[in-house]
Formats: C-alpha cells, structure tokens, sequence
C-alpha cells in the first residue's frame, strides 16, 4: 500500500528520522495508522521547503510541548502541543 499523492507537512522541528508539527494531523495519523509509504514527503519550516524524502514509512508518534517563542508569562502565552512523528526512509534503508 503506498501513498502516491505527495503529502506537504509544516513542521517546527526537523531531523533525518523524525519531524514535528504544531497540531493534530488527521493525514499523518492514518498514514501511521495504516502503515502506507508516503511516495513524496516535503517538509516546510516557515512556508519554504527544507527537506523533500521519497519512500518514507511512518514509525510512530509522541506528543509533546513547545515553550512559546515570545517571553511572556505562561498565562498569555501558554505551551504549544504538538506531535513527533518518527519515520524510515526505506529509499536508503540497507
């Protein structure tokens, strides 16, 4: 099972084996879900591309929290919850 249509992810964190997004995505959780390769994956930070990886399968998730990016108190500017989601790059897999 494969998922050919390219999937565009904004992210906050990057990495060669994980990335992160600021909210739920309904797309990734049933990719992982389903444990379907992504054919396209492309990473955006900011709205410009950072990294684009082919045959990418999902390996799992962890929630966690952002500090806000401004200092203010907690009480304006609460944590940000987000997820982590592991993934392969079976193009490079040996």
């Amino acid at each position: 099972m494969s998922e050919d249509k390219p999937v565009e992810v904004e992210v906050r964190n990057w990495d060669g084996h994980s990335f992160t997004v600021e909210r739920v995505n309904d797309q990734l959780e049933k990719l992982l879900k389903e444990k379907k390769i992504i054919r396209t994956l492309a990473l955006r930070h900011n709205g410009t591309m950072v990294r684009i990886c082919r045959d990418v399968r999902l390996k799992g998730r962890k929630d966690c929290y952002f500090a806000p990016e401004l200092e203010t108190t907690t009480i304006k500017n609460p944590l940000y919850s987000g997820i982590t989601f592991e993934y392969e790059d079976l193009d490079n897999f040996l």
